[in-house]
């Protein structure tokens, strides 16, 4: 089996475009595939969400792919996380859908649930809530960034 490091990769695998850096690759059966365990990548996705902004270190808007892949991860029906987060099902269906943009306050909720889902740690819980901006959510016109992670760290 032949291996290789490619330096960028944007891989698009779980509905939404992620810019990959220093990543792993395998031949397998004549073609080049991202070698990773793809539950600890998925995982790493799901944090990376839960902290996602800009390079400027902006916090900017989830999209309704990035929100369809939380509500698959968590393994929740579209009516179960309306339930949670105190909205209808439909308005979740919007969101994937883009036809309108979560609350600030939900999103912030949302993030934050995602953190304890994944039981950071307490410090580094606090530190992001506090990193988290309502206004920078409620501002943000460009929400359609590109995800960065870095495979090597995430590797088999």
């Amino acid at each position: 089996m032949k291996e290789k490091q490619k330096d960028t990769f944007i891989w698009e695998g779980l509905g939404f475009p992620i810019r990959l850096v220093n990543v792993p690759m395998k031949k397998v059966f004549g073609e080049w595939v991202l070698d990773t365990n793809l539950e600890h990548f998925q995982k790493v996705v799901l944090h990376t969400l839960a902290k996602k902004q800009t390079l400027a270190k902006k916090q900017t808007p989830l999209i309704g792919a990035e929100l369809r892949f939380i509500v698959d991860y968590l393994r929740m029906s579209t009516r179960e996380f309306a339930r949670l987060f105190g909205v209808t099902h439909a308005a979740v269906l919007k969101w994937e859908n883009e036809k309108s943009r979560m609350n600030p306050s939900t999103e912030v909720c949302l993030r934050l649930y995602i953190l304890n889902h994944l039981k950071v740690a307490d410090k580094e819980f606090r530190r992001l809530y506090l990193k988290i901006s309502h206004q920078n959510l409620a501002d943000s016109k460009n929400n359609k960034i590109l995800l960065e992670i870095d495979a090597e760290k995430i590797a088999c």
